[in-house]
């Protein structure tokens, strides 16, 4: 990434920004496509897991291990999103982190991990008790499951197993073509689950148990973040980008019947890695994690490519100046978008749509330094919070 930009004046943006960025409800403050929720009931904690069983999302289990000792939890929390409330239930009956889970209709599942191996247990929410189930076959941790049709698909490596909680049986699937890495992410649909492992991706479809790769993700992280399906569609969120200490807070989504990923922005809270996600109906929840401090917070992703809080050009006045230019363009966004937490971003394509820069804008003033893209056209795109516009610049 280049580092050389420079604080400087130059450009007027101004913003409707009552409008368009920040609404009040009494469940949070909204920022585009993300609704800020109630923090989870219990401290903030990673690598738990968390799922969704009819209307309500549950969260729980995880650790914390900054200081070098490790913490591990087994409480379990319960979310309403009538209400925006969490109310704990019954702890699981181990202390864990890094468990695997999937819900259906019904009931819950979660195992694996730290500390189970092959044991798993069933969350009856009727009930709030957990009972133990039929040992997997496998030894899962630290990666993320799902359900197809009220069935649980849980793999290891490249393998893959089911189970139907109406034999209370595990059978072996069809190995998938890769080893998927710890820390891969997944998110299912109506009759097939998806697993991303770096920027491998592949469906697996259990109604004829095959495997079939699908395009690569093309997004900056590595592992470590979290996906959910609504409305069609699939998402992952954040994650961590090579090393464990660097995170994102890309947002993209997967259209299968097109097989192809669009970015629809950034995740306007703190970027980490270890969430945990979840949909209910047609929206996402995702909450927890850790960027070096465990979080607790919990947010809420509607996403409408058509709604009217989406930027057009006649809610945007932007000037880049002098443009065209010889040597530098000033660029300045309003300095209370960074005071009210809302991020700024600015990528820089080719006209041919390759990116060449991108860049957090922490400050409301930056230069656009010629000798960084050399002459020619570019095409600037500005991120405010979710939304964005897209302007050429050219450098003479």
């Amino acid at each position: 990434m280049i580092r050389s930009f420079k604080h400087s004046i130059g450009i007027m943006f101004f913003i409707r920004l009552s409008t368009l960025f920040l609404f009040v409800f009494h469940t949070g403050i909204s920022f585009g496509q993300w609704t800020k929720k109630a923090n989870l009931g219990g401290v903030g904690r990673h690598r738990g897991t968390g799922i969704s069983i009819g209307n309500k999302g549950y969260i729980g289990l995880g650790h914390i291990n900054g200081t070098g000792v490790n913490i591990d939890f087994k409480d379990w929390w319960q979310y309403d999103p009538a209400s925006d409330s969490w109310t704990q239930r019954a702890n699981f009956p181990v202390l864990i982190h890094g468990a695997v889970s999937f819900g259906t209709e019904t009931k819950g599942y979660v195992g694996g991990g730290s500390t189970l191996g092959g044991e798993f247990f069933e969350y009856d929410p009727i009930a709030n008790v957990w009972l133990p189930i039929a040992p997997c076959p496998l030894a899962p941790g630290d990666v993320q499951c799902f359900s197809v049709q009220n069935k649980g698909y849980v793999y290891q490596g490249n393998q893959m197993v089911e189970y139907d909680p109406s034999t209370n049986a595990w059978t072996m699937m069809a190995n998938a073509p890769i080893v998927f890495g710890t820390w891969s992410t997944s998110f299912a649909s109506n009759g097939s689950g998806y697993v991303k492992s770096g920027s491998n991706f592949y469906e697996f479809k259990p109604s004829q148990n095959t495997w079939i790769s699908r395009a690569q993700f093309p997004g900056q992280t590595s592992n470590g973040g979290a996906g959910f399906y609504r409305d069609n569609k699939g998402y992952f969120v954040c994650g961590y980008v090579g090393g464990l200490s660097v995170v994102t807070d890309e947002v993209w989504e997967y259209n299968a019947g097109e097989n192809q990923w669009t970015l629809v922005g950034q995740f306007p809270g703190t970027s980490r890695r270890f969430p945990v996600a979840f949909a209910i109906g047609r929206k996402g929840y995702f909450g927890t994690g850790t960027n070096g401090v465990n979080l607790n917070d919990f947010w809420c992703f509607d996403y409408d490519p058509l709604a009217t809080s989406q930027l057009t050009l006649d809610d945007v006045t932007c000037t880049l100046f002098p443009n065209p230019s010889s040597h530098e363009m000033h660029l300045e966004i309003n300095p209370e978008l960074n005071l009210m937490g809302i991020k700024t971003r600015i990528e820089i394509f080719t006209l041919e749509g390759k990116l060449i820069h991108a860049q957090q804008l922490e400050q409301s003033q930056v230069i656009l330094d010629k000798q960084h893209f050399g002459a020619g056209a570019f095409l600037c795109k500005i991120y405010v919070g979710n939304q964005s516009i897209v302007k050429k610049l050219i450098f003479n």
